[in-house]
């Protein structure tokens, strides 16, 4: 941002910026990233990292980071801590990451992409659950969220994607209404095999979703008309260590995780089709390599483009 659009801003708020707080406002992204990984993976981005690295791709200048919360199960693996407490403490993250940011960044659009109890602390930070909630301007710079998995799922929400008729183990109640959020902007991907986000008898399918959705599409309504673009889910082979290890975790047994590598294979990239700039050109994200993907980009840059 430059010191020219600042100026304003600084002036109608009335605040007095010292140097530091003009620079730090300048290097704020249009765009920013936060990821939420699923049980007892190490702390990173989890599954969600092959969508995370694909809007940062798609967006230069876009920054990302990780909600930094146990994930945990109850394993000693990641310290002991139950399930319930772990969401909680997670929703407490994610409100404060996105606060913090919204405060020092005003103007950046954020995206929300949670995988798992991932998905389940971004569901609880944007519709209310265990902790805080996002209101006010920073829940209003949240532009779009994506759910995989998630244990909040229930049936006829505007927004789910996927086969699942029924709810997960962490259902929310008959007739829940997503709030204080707009429904607008979120996805949430369950299948009725998956049985933490539904009541199937697969845990591989929990697993699934990146490699199953990421050759579907599905178009969604973003709150411009002419901020249409196509989004997929990331085409993310998932390690059978990665898919016991979750399956494990949220298991009613309690069994302890399967151990994993702290250094997990790279995830593949998602199809994407670079965002054409304003003169009909494609921006630098790695366009060539981009160009004949069959499979096309889908939600998030929908809702990114210009409101």
């Amino acid at each position: 941002m430059k010191a020219t659009i600042l100026a304003p801003i600084i002036a109608a708020a009335g605040v007095r910026a010292s140097p530091a707080e003009i620079a730090g406002r300048q290097s704020c992204p249009d765009v920013y990233v936060f990821g939420a990984r699923e049980t007892t993976v190490a702390p990173g981005y989890g599954t969600s990292a092959g969508l995370v690295n694909q809007v940062v791709a798609a967006y230069p200048g876009t920054q990302s980071s990780p909600i930094d919360y146990p994930a945990c199960g109850g394993q000693a693996s990641c310290g002991g801590i139950a399930y319930d407490q772990s969401a909680q403490m997670g929703t407490t993250a994610v409100v404060s990451a996105v606060n913090s940011l919204n405060s020092r960044c005003p103007s950046t659009r954020i995206v929300l992409i949670g995988y798992s109890q991932g998905g389940q602390i971004m569901d609880n930070a944007l519709c209310g659950g265990a902790g805080a909630t996002l209101t006010g301007t920073a829940l209003a710079a949240v532009k779009v969220a994506i759910f995989m998995g998630d244990p909040h799922n229930v049936a006829g929400l505007p927004y789910n994607v996927g086969t699942c008729t029924a709810g997960g183990f962490a259902a929310r109640p008959s007739g829940f209404q997503c709030s204080p959020a707009s429904p607008s902007i979120i996805q949430s991907y369950c299948d009725s095999t998956d049985p933490y986000c539904c009541n199937g008898n697969d845990a591989n399918s929990h697993q699934q979703y990146v490699n199953k959705y990421g050759t579907q599409r599905s178009l969604l309504s973003s709150r411009s008309s002419t901020a249409r673009e196509e989004l997929l889910l990331p085409r993310t082979p998932e390690t059978a260590a990665g898919a016991a290890a979750e399956a494990v975790a949220l298991s009613p047994s309690g069994a302890s995780a399967v151990a994993r590598d702290s250094q997990a294979a790279p995830l593949a990239t998602l199809g994407l089709r670079a965002r054409p700039r304003a003169n009909g050109t494609r921006s630098a994200c790695n366009a060539a390599a981009l160009d004949g993907v069959n499979v096309p980009l889908h939600a998030v840059l929908g809702f990114l483009g210009t409101s």
